[in-house]
């Protein structure tokens, strides 16, 4: 196995919620996932706390006024950081200012900075690093309240 696939994440939210559990912990190989149920105070995604779920769409229309979805500037390989051994540019919780760059588009072994519009607070990490996006996908969501 070479991790776990969208697909295994959602089983096992599935599980936790079925099972009313707290936590489930799994390790495969070289691969391990911990998936941690939110308490009524606080939603738990990555590994930043929030104080509310981020909005269950990323489709413009339908955001709230105050989430704005970040936008990939090309088609490529999205990297979260500059190299795999640093932090991520930005993550959940994370307070960016307009032109932070918050990630990384790679195409045809150039590198495109992805940077934010606005000022606000990251609520959701929409893609994993390493990912393949197309133009125009939504990457993450930053809050004008944050």
């Amino acid at each position: 196995m070479d991790g776990f696939s969208d697909d295994d994440i959602g089983w096992l939210l599935g599980l936790l919620e079925a099972e009313q559990l707290a936590e489930i912990e799994v390790e495969t190989g070289d691969f391990a996932v911990a998936v941690k149920a939110p308490t009524p105070q606080q939603l738990v995604v990555g590994c930043a706390p929030l104080t509310e779920a981020p909005p269950a769409t990323t489709d413009p229309e339908q955001l709230p006024d105050h989430v704005m979805p970040l936008l990939s500037p090309i088609a490529g390989t999205f990297y979260h950081a500059p190299s795999p051994d640093v932090k991520p540019f930005a993550d959940v919780g994370d307070l960016v200012e307009i032109g932070d760059t918050v990630g990384l588009v790679e195409a045809m072994k150039l590198y495109h900075d992805v940077t934010s519009p606005i000022r606000g607070k990251i609520i959701g990490v929409l893609v994993e690093d390493r990912q393949q996006v197309d133009a125009e996908q939504p990457l993450m969501l930053i809050d004008r309240h944050g």
